[in-house]
């Protein structure tokens, strides 16, 4: 039985979503560990992004090459900006995790479907509904009283920078919209594979030019951090990333960004088993009111609008 693959039902698309959830939740205890044997963030998140770029590689060399080469220039110019700004998302939520807790940085990494309720209104000139803007108050709240709640407390690693960290998530789930929206415009010009190895390939490059500018080593860590950044680049980038660009050319981008919903809550739950991270009180109220505040306005923008919103 052949399965086709360019027209996949919506229990497939959503069993997906629930794979690419499951898998990048497992994501941030993966950067931890990495960090235990000295890896940089940029290194990081370098590895993995090339491993997408060098498993893909023999499709491209011998089909996908040719696709890439007929895409409209537009397509292809905005194919990299897309993966310059995933691997931007990527290099600040990794490096954010020195300096604050799983459950934060996910929480605020949560925010992305804020960032893209913004940008379809400043950029595409779209309009809101009320209940997308009681959403986008309720998130705020959290994030405000996770900020305050953690700012004031100490550093969930040595020497961390808490604020630093929460303005790195912030910014990444900010890069992360951009990336979500420019992508969607540009899946229905190039197929799955060729389309996520431009993305790759783009934020290698970016996060590469970070590291060539810092003066990074890329070789001499012990070779466990490379394992973890192995399974990191498997786990988070292959499955979860994978699968939730597969499914962009099928969801629309504000319906897929339901899937951050569950990976704060995930990945907090593998940080209190693992690492024993416990957060305190404000910090736990702060993400749920942020993460509730996130429910609103993806429901928000799903509901037909009455002429008076």
């Amino acid at each position: 039985m052949r399965i086709d693959l360019s027209a996949p039902s919506t229990t497939h698309l959503w069993i997906l979503v629930a794979v690419s959830a499951f898998a990048w939740s497992f994501g941030p205890i993966c950067v931890r560990y990495a960090f235990e044997y000295d890896m940089h963030p940029a290194l990081v998140s370098f590895g993995r992004m090339i491993t997408g770029v060098v498993l893909f590689a023999p499709y491209i060399w011998y089909r996908g090459a040719r696709e890439i080469a007929n895409m409209p220039a537009r397509s292809r110019w905005l194919a990299m900006l897309a993966g310059a700004m995933s691997g931007i998302n990527i290099m600040l939520m990794v490096a954010s995790l020195e300096h604050i807790s799983v459950l934060i940085n996910q929480a605020f990494i949560a925010t992305i479907p804020i960032w893209v309720a913004f940008f379809e209104v400043t950029l595409l000139k779209q309009k809101l509904g009320k209940a997308v803007w009681i959403g986008i108050l309720a998130a705020l709240t959290g994030g405000l009283m996770i900020a305050l709640a953690t700012t004031d407390g100490p550093a969930i690693l040595p020497g961390g920078n808490p604020a630093l960290g929460i303005t790195m998530a912030v910014v990444s789930a900010c890069s992360a919209s951009i990336y979500i929206i420019v992508g969607r415009k540009v899946r229905g010009d190039v197929s799955f594979v060729p389309y996520i190895w431009l993305v790759y390939a783009a934020g290698s490059m970016a996060t590469l030019a970070i590291i060539a500018i810092n003066g990074i080593n890329l070789i001499g860590y012990d070779p466990r951090g490379y394992l973890w950044v192995l399974l990191l680049a498997v786990l988070a980038q292959i499955i979860g990333h994978g699968a939730l660009n597969f499914v962009l050319r099928f969801m629309s981008p504000t319906t897929l960004t339901m899937t951050v919903q569950s990976v704060p809550i995930l990945s907090a739950i593998w940080a209190f088993l693992i690492f024993s991270e416990i957060p305190t009180f404000p910090q736990a109220v702060g993400s749920v009111v942020l993460v509730l505040g996130v429910t609103i306005v993806l429901r928000g923008q799903q509901a037909p609008r009455s002429p008076s919103d």
